[in-house]
């Protein structure tokens, strides 16, 4: 029998360009104002954001976030600094999730300290397994670009659309 670590065999979800479309729209409550976007994330006790604009937006105003996920850019190329002490490094190309990063997000989201996954690639389709992880009644805050940030109350019925469109991925080994 052979013994293989599980971190070396990774399997990648692949997204297909028909779906691209469908996830291009907000899904969830769009909102281009930050005032009102932090008032309305006040009513909820865990926040997770997606994307380095969102989280510095709610850091510089001193909102608790549960789970940030970064890549240090913003649309592509823009660098932006923000500094965390204590993060986790995960590798995900763009247009994929990997299997890998879906495991420490579900790792982050059980526990119960707040967590920086800084990812190695491109976050913005990590909101699919946040989402799919998250509690009943979490907050998940992703960027819409050139529109502002989306507000996603996680649900069963959000955890059921998001896991929809995730059932059309197409998966290989990475």
């Amino acid at each position: 029998m052979e013994i293989r670590d599980k971190y070396k065999v990774d399997l990648c979800f692949y997204l297909p360009k028909e779906v691209r479309k469908e996830l291009s729209r907000p899904y969830g409550i769009l909102f281009k104002s930050t005032e009102k976007l932090l008032k309305y994330a006040d009513n909820f006790e865990r926040i997770i954001t997606v994307g380095d604009v969102v989280t510095q937006e709610l850091l510089k105003n001193n909102r608790r976030v549960f789970l940030s996920i970064v890549d240090g850019k913003t649309k592509r190329n823009i660098k932006l600094h923000m500094r965390f002490s204590n993060y986790i490094m995960v590798k995900n190309e763009p247009a994929i999730i990997r299997l890998s990063a879906m495991s420490y997000i579900r790792a982050a989201l059980n526990s119960s300290f707040s967590s920086v996954i800084y990812v190695d690639g491109e976050e913005d389709l990590l909101v699919i397994p946040a989402t799919l992880y998250g509690r009943d009644g979490d907050l998940v805050i992703y960027g819409q670009p050139n529109a502002g940030a989306v507000a996603l109350e996680i649900c069963e019925a959000t955890k059921w659309r998001v896991n929809d469109i995730f059932s059309k991925f197409n998966v290989k080994k990475c």
